[in-house]
């Protein structure tokens, strides 16, 4: 490793230092935490596929011969399962999630998933099926024309329907109780709790706001909008807060992507990887010396103690390390102990 690539990375990091880590940027609680109450709900139901032209499920499926019989039968057409002939039909799953506050006539996307052994379902039609809660109770019903995507094992055995759900009764979501509303953080942290807390506060005089755990903050509401909780809704969930950062570092080994948090530190440690080396800690200059225990005489590169980890991993790529070896030496630096956040490798 040259002195000169050494030099670059050394004004890279100086430049780093000098810069500072970027404060955290002011976001709307809407952004950050959903409204308790305010959520969806699955639906699943069971259906025919059909139109599939020799693909469907084998004759030997019990579940599509008494599946048919029962379809027909309600066109008033009496077939015993045990005469059903066809592989033009499969039998499948249908599955959709339905969003608060959906209303009747409201169009849902559909997922239609095979469950017997249809070889493909691409362009089948799925006949009218409903859709049901895990309560029991229909609230939606879906048709139309099955579109499918090639697998990995190139099979063609799960499809969807855009917009092929058409619902039929609603879901009141409650978000008020005893005129108190409960804001649940996406990311639990007790320090964007506080946040949260102190911004409501702040921004209502004489509001009651409870923060009671790391993502549950509960809020009392005014007198004077408990007719219209909606409006101060709006308001509360503009309200701007800077959140804390999470102390984690994300690797995508496949693609060599590196996400950090702008919290996250590197502790004092020494890294040797062929002919350079990398010192976290090692004092206040830097410079070349000579690695004990090594037959060489690598390079040697000094950070400050506690750099980040963006300072660090742009000092190794300064010096010539590419994305697969970067990695390795952050799981090494983890693994020692000197990592202070929470690595992350997908």
């Amino acid at each position: 490793m040259t002195s000169r690539k050494l030099a670059a990375a050394a004004l890279v990091l100086a430049a780093a230092v000098s810069a500072g880590v970027a404060a955290a940027p002011a976001v709307r609680i809407k952004d950050i935490a959903t409204i308790q109450g305010v959520r969806g709900n699955q639906l699943l139901g069971l259906g025919l596929v059909t139109g599939l032209n020799g693909k469907g499920d084998s004759q030997s499926s019990a579940l599509l011969r008494n599946s048919l019989a029962s379809l027909v039968s309600s066109f008033g057409v009496t077939v015993a399962p045990a005469d059903v002939r066809t592989k033009n039909t499969a039998v499948v799953m249908v599955s959709a999630e339905l969003p608060a506050f959906a209303r009747v006539g409201d169009r849902l996307d559909v997922d239609v998933s095979s469950i017997g052994d249809a070889r493909d379902l691409d362009q089948g039609i799925l006949l009218q099926a409903n859709l049901q809660a895990a309560n029991g109770q229909v609230y939606a019903v879906a048709q139309g024309k099955v579109l499918t995507t090639l697998d990995p094992n190139g099979s063609r055995t799960v499809g969807a329907i855009s917009e092929g759900a058409i619902v039929e009764k609603e879901v009141v979501s409650q978000f008020v109780a005893n005129n108190v509303l409960s804001i649940v953080l996406r990311n639990p942290d007790f320090v964007t709790a506080s946040a949260v807390q102190k911004a409501i506060q702040a921004a209502f005089s004489g509001i009651t706001v409870t923060s009671r755990d790391a993502s549950l903050i509960e809020v009392q509401l005014p007198q004077a909008n408990q007719a219209d909780p909606v409006g101060f809704l709006a308001q509360l969930e503009a309200l701007t807060v800077t959140p804390d950062s999470d102390g984690r570092v994300v690797i995508n080994a496949a693609n060599g992507v590196i996400v950090m948090g702008d919290k996250v530190r590197i502790g004092k440690v020494a890294v040797s990887y062929r002919s350079a080396r990398v010192t976290v800690g090692g004092g206040a200059g830097g410079g070349s010396g000579t690695s004990s225990g090594s037959t060489a005489t690598p390079d040697v590169f000094v950070i400050g103690e506690t750099t980040t980890v963006d300072d660090f991993v742009a000092a190794l790529k300064a010096v010539g390390l590419k994305a697969d070896a970067i990695i390795g030496i952050l799981q090494a630096v983890d693994k020692a102990g000197a990592l202070f956040g929470t690595l992350v490798v997908m």
